[in-house]
């Protein structure tokens, strides 16, 4: 039986800290968890955070390949090359 994710416990008692096996609760809940995130995905797509300028400059480390929606020039922009650069139709 599957469990809500907001009722998932941090923490597998049944599992050895030795170990790399999960326990059947976690197994349980990883194939529930992927069958729901990839029917969500499949239907709504993915989203990305919206943010002002502002916020986004006061990000402390970017890393690259993160997305951001830029709210304050409604476009998407990627931090690569060590900077937001904003995605173009051109």
């Amino acid at each position: 039986m599957a469990i809500d994710f907001d009722q998932f416990p941090l923490e597998d008692a049944l599992i050895r800290k030795d170990s790399r096996e999960m326990s059947p609760v976690w197994n349980d809940f990883m194939g529930t968890f992927y069958q729901n995130l990839i029917g969500y995905l499949s239907q709504y797509g993915i989203f990305i955070p919206v943010v002002s300028s502002a916020q986004r400059d006061s990000i402390q480390s970017p890393v690259a390949g993160q997305m951001i929606y830029n709210s304050t020039t409604s476009a998407p922009q990627i931090f690569q090359a060590g900077a937001w650069k904003t995605f173009t139709t051109s």
